[in-house]
């Protein structure tokens, strides 16, 4: 039941924050840890890793689903090297029986999930990724496309803040196709945002906040139900220890270590359970008391949330994506005006500016 539990808020977590390093972030700075298989094959709890969130959730058997054929060998490039085991992409695998085990998520969220952990990596040129949201003043970090090439643009923080089409000099040794002056394309971009989200600003923020209260009350109980276990586990160890014949020393000294490692987890996780007392989730994203307060108060005050200082550049590049796929620019010179901007929309919004 524990790790179903625990499982469970991993989906969860990933489903409301995105990004694998904010679950794992979050699941350890609330000392919960992940259940595990050790060598032996038993079950075990340990800290929360990239690897071992990201494991859960690329798991298809979490999906329901009986899987063969995820990887291939291929050779290595370099000389004199075996051959490794790569993943195959999901529209290669062998054999996919849907509906094989019980299921957390459906395979519809499974194949969204990957998406979004494909598109969180940071290999733009190659595989044409936006990379996960980061923090950097300049707001289309990752979603900026040159209109002249088509390449992706990276940012250049030096002289100001640029959009820099710098692929054919990398690749092709030609002068840069464009660079173009961030601070006036950002404020454009932010405005015809706040302005398209203004009708369902209210709606949005509300559902943000309930859905931010789902994401405390399940942490809060997942630490209950971890401290439970470790106080039956500590209650255990005394029993054995209390069980055993003094004289046999070795097994008793044994047993007395156990038994104070298991009091020692119980310490840690009353600690971390009382540490959640006070709500701290909106804190961990970037808001304060006072920007808490104006979501859930005031109606009409995007624009306002928006320019916060308590609001990290992170979440207002987060908060955008979710509207906004790519933006297209183009400049008619190098001094940093630009003609025209448009951006692709998620669904079937659209706009220029």
């Amino acid at each position: 039941m524990a790790v179903q539990e625990r499982l469970e808020l991993v989906f969860e977590m990933f489903l409301k924050f995105r990004t694998i390093a904010k679950v794992m972030r979050l699941l350890n700075d609330r000392g919960l840890d992940l259940p595990r298989r050790n060598r032996h094959g038993d079950l075990c709890w340990a800290r929360a890793k990239i690897c071992s969130v990201a494991a859960i959730l690329k798991n298809p058997a979490y999906a329901g689903a009986f899987v063969y054929g995820r990887t291939r060998m291929r050779e290595l490039a370099r000389e004199g090297a075996s051959r490794a085991k790569v993943p195959r992409p999901i529209e290669e695998w062998r054999i996919v029986v849907k509906g094989r085990y019980p299921a957390y998520i459906d395979w519809p969220t499974y194949e969204m999930i990957r998406g979004i952990i494909k598109d969180n990596r940071a290999v733009y040129m190659r595989t044409k990724t936006r990379g996960a949201p980061r923090d950097g003043d300049l707001l289309l970090h990752g979603i900026a496309w040159c209109a002249r090439c088509g390449h992706k643009m990276y940012v250049r923080y030096k002289g100001g803040g640029q959009y820099v089409c710098n692929h054919l000099r990398s690749n092709e040794g030609l002068p840069v196709c464009q660079y173009i002056r961030a601070a006036r394309i950002d404020a454009v971009v932010a405005d015809a945002f706040l302005t398209a989200l203004a009708p369902a600003e209210l709606d949005a923020l509300s559902r943000a906040h309930r859905s931010q209260q789902q994401v405390d009350t399940a942490l809060r109980t997942s630490a209950e139900r971890q401290l439970e276990r470790k106080r039956y586990a500590a209650a255990l160890a005394e029993r054995q220890f209390n069980r055993v014949d003094p004289d046999n020393r070795l097994v008793a000294a044994e047993l007395e270590r156990r038994w104070e490692a298991a009091l020692s987890e119980v310490r840690v996780a009353e600690e971390a359970l009382a540490h959640q007392s006070v709500p701290q989730s909106m804190a961990k994203i970037g808001m304060g008391t006072a920007l808490h307060g104006k979501v859930i108060d005031l109606a009409g005050r995007l624009p306002h949330i928006w320019t916060d200082p308590a609001v990290m550049d992170a979440q207002r590049k987060a908060l955008l994506r979710c509207l906004v796929e790519k933006v297209v620019l183009r400049g008619d010179n190098q001094d940093g005006l630009e003609r025209r901007s448009g951006w692709t929309t998620r669904g079937s919004a659209a706009g220029r500016a």
